[in-house]
């Protein structure tokens, strides 16, 4: 197994996709290639060129940007990253279903073609990698389950623009969308190491959600959810209009589910506050559900740093004994990039103090992965990563 990673800076698209390519050997072919980047370089016919020396290509867009392990790529105009791996004894398939209606349905789609793909149609794959447009992905998460079970984890994330204005994009099969399910399933020949977290801890304060409706979270203890907020976070919400975004005030003071204890390490779902609703709700990006409590959560600038580095620390020290790390995924939030802003070099070189080996890291909308309770879950302001290792 050999993990290969490059990353461009060039605003023309095609010039950048030269730029990537000039890494990769050009006498064989990667085994899976994962690009993401900047929304504004997902020209068709450039991809189109990149995919005739990677067969196997799936993007999606991140906001800004992207991150490997050289440094951080965020522009309002360019950066892409690319993620190359060989891997001869190994397989891997890639597929795509159209969202519409059906969530469910797509991802149970999406995953067969994907399994299909790799002619392991019968067979249960080590890791499945999701690139998903935002807003319905639980019930994309839950069809997959569906066709494959629960044991296997679905890491991934939301693909992303740069102003939340529905200009994120996939690449899949020569052609881009806004509104795949777009999944690569994994048997490689290695082992790998995964982990799901964030960089919050819970404040002494929580409430039963008493109303709920899917992403609209409207009661808490019996009281709208939004005055509760803001007394709470001592009056975040004091300035803030009727249907007006909450999303920069509330990415320090996210919402939080405790989803499992385990040795005393308590994990933490959270969802992020959008937008104030009339009803004194709060619209969040993933669903909740009543019965369920909800925490306040505190995050800081420095635990958003140092987090990403020991996030894939963890997926690292999950790999068997005598295997090697060639290489990681991350999926690190958008949101908590943007909080940290020109201090995202630090956490390139948090990750690197951890694991010196090539890495590709998105910036996403939403982002799926896996608890120590092998449960696959979306949450947000989340970090996932994926580990890749090869026996010495």
């Amino acid at each position: 197994m050999q993990i290969i990673t490059n990353s461009a800076l060039n605003s023309d698209p095609y010039a950048a996709v030269d730029e990537l390519l000039t890494a990769l050997p050009s006498d064989t072919y990667p085994s899976l290639a994962i690009l993401s980047g900047n929304c504004r370089m997902f020209s068709e016919d450039a991809l189109e060129l990149l995919s005739q020396r990677c067969p196997t290509l799936v993007a999606g867009s991140s906001c800004q940007g992207i991150m490997t392990e050289t440094g951080v790529t965020p522009s309002d105009s360019a950066g892409l990253g690319l993620f190359a791996l060989y891997d001869e004894e190994g397989a891997y398939g890639v597929g795509a279903a159209a969202l519409e209606n059906d969530p469910k349905k797509a991802g149970y789609d999406a995953l067969e073609r994907a399994l299909d793909d790799a002619e392991r149609s019968w067979e249960t794959p080590d890791l499945i990698w999701c690139i998903l447009p935002p807003g319905r992905e639980e019930e994309v998460i839950e069809g997959m389950v569906e066709l494959i079970g629960g044991s296997v984890p679905i890491i991934g994330g939301s693909v992303a623009d740069n102003q939340i204005a529905g200009d994120w994009c996939q690449y899949v099969a020569g052609e881009l969308h806004r509104d795949r399910i777009v999944v690569a399933v994994m048997f490689p020949s290695g082992s790998i190491g995964y982990s799901f977290s964030s960089g919050y801890t819970p404040e002494n304060i929580s409430a039963v959600v008493t109303h709920a409706e899917g992403r609209h979270l409207l009661a808490l203890d019996g009281k709208p959810a939004a005055d509760v907020y803001n007394e709470w976070t001592h009056g975040l919400l004091n300035d803030v209009p009727e249907g007006g975004s909450v999303l920069m005030q509330s990415t320090v003071n996210p919402l939080g589910r405790l989803v499992n204890e385990t040795e005393g390490c308590s994990e933490y779902l959270l969802s992020h506050p959008a937008e104030l609703s009339p009803q004194r709700g709060l619209q969040l990006f993933t669903e909740v559900c009543e019965g369920e409590r909800l925490h306040l959560m505190r995050g800081s600038l420095d635990s958003l740093i140092s987090r990403a580095g020991r996030v894939v620390e963890t997926a690292k020290q999950l790999l068997p004994d005598r295997h090697a790390p060639q290489g990681a995924l991350i999926v690190y939030c958008a949101g908590c990039m943007l909080t940290v802003a020109d201090r995202m070099p630090e956490v390139v070189t948090s990750i690197g103090a951890e694991f010196p080996q090539p890495f590709l890291g998105t910036f996403t909308f939403g982002e799926q992965g896996c608890f120590l309770d092998s449960t696959n879950r979306h949450g947000n302001l989340m970090i996932s990563a994926v580990v890749f290792g090869a026996k010495e």
